[in-house]
């Protein structure tokens, strides 16, 4: 299993392992020693045996298995660098600007709902969502969605759409469950040209007005499950972000309601606990097992839930 930490083996290449902080199971990012571009130079290694390589996606530098990286910081290629990223960016909203128009004049993800098949819809419903809430929320399906993995490389799978809504139904974005990962823990994506999970949040019912009571989940599909199965629908309103590293938006959206639970997944007990202690009216939930899991094996129900909720 890799280690948290970068590998001391980095300094062999000429890279400064504490500059370094873990991906996932077979990369760290860190600062490009070309461009200066901040956690931007991606380092993989094999897991078995450590054959790096590594590229910047902001000024395309690279280095191959074991070699010695002798490009230097430029503070003329990074000025370079920083101004063609703003044009980007520039190009980059216009397109999101376009791409949302697109989707919310054509309703693209009522299509991608009705693309849903008897084995999509009974999935679903093994996982604790019905199928008349499935069509609620218009949970979709896509035969061949085109992804890159974590080494850039192009990939196809099949995948469930799930758009996010704000209130009233109004469109915010469209994310992915790849069925079919290269990776199986890397399985979520959001539609291209669309803000993602670090700008939005999930809404389980986007037919109701944020409630002063609100729960936050970690995951759209842990957030359905919780809404539907475990929160009084009455008094909690149960959102999610896409990950416990993009949980801003939703704090921001709820900073002035009256009270707050965030339930993070198993492993993430700290960072829910440091927040509960540095927000208003926020209670860090624990449980031994994912929310959704744990309903679907019969370890919590509705009366367990609530007791938990009352106990903090």
């Amino acid at each position: 299993m890799a280690t948290q930490h970068a590998p001391i083996e980095l300094q062999q290449i000429g890279l400064s392992p504490h500059d370094f902080k873990y991906s996932d199971a077979k990369s760290w990012r860190g600062p490009c020693p070309a461009c200066g571009g901040h956690r931007r130079f991606v380092m993989f290694t094999d897991n078995e045996f450590p054959l790096w390589h590594g590229y910047c996606d902001q000024c395309g530098t690279k280095i191959k298995a074991w070699e010695k990286v002798r490009v230097q910081y430029d503070p003329m290629k990074a000025a370079a660098v920083a101004a063609e990223q703003a044009r980007n960016e520039a190009e980059r909203a216009e397109y999101r600007k376009q791409k949302l128009s697109e989707f919310t004049t054509a309703e693209i993800w009522a299509e991608l709902r009705d693309r849903m098949t008897l084995e999509h819809i009974e999935w679903w419903e093994s996982q604790g969502v019905p199928e008349d809430i499935q069509r609620f929320l218009s949970i979709g399906y896509k035969s061949d969605k085109m992804y890159y993995d974590g080494e850039r490389n192009e990939q196809h799978s099949p995948a469930y759409t799930i758009p996010w809504f704000g209130q009233k139904f109004t469109f915010k974005t469209l994310q992915y469950r790849l069925t079919n990962p290269v990776n199986p823990a890397d399985r979520y994506r959001f539609e291209y040209g669309l803000a993602g999970g670090s700008e939005h949040f999930y809404t389980a019912d986007p037919s109701e007005p944020m409630k002063d009571s609100v729960i936050i989940c970690e995951g759209a599909k842990k957030a359905i499950v919780t809404w539907f199965h475990l929160a009084n629908i009455r008094d909690f309103s149960v959102i999610a972000a896409s990950s416990n590293n993009t949980l801003t938006p939703a704090m921001q959206a709820t900073k002035d309601c009256g009270r707050r639970f965030l339930i993070l997944d198993p492993g993430s007990e700290r960072k829910a606990f440091a927040m509960a202690k540095d927000n208003k009216n926020l209670k860090a939930v624990y449980l031994p097992e994912k929310i959704d899991d744990a309903f679907l094996a019969g370890h919590i129900e509705r009366t367990d839930f609530e007791r938990i909720l009352k106990t903090l």
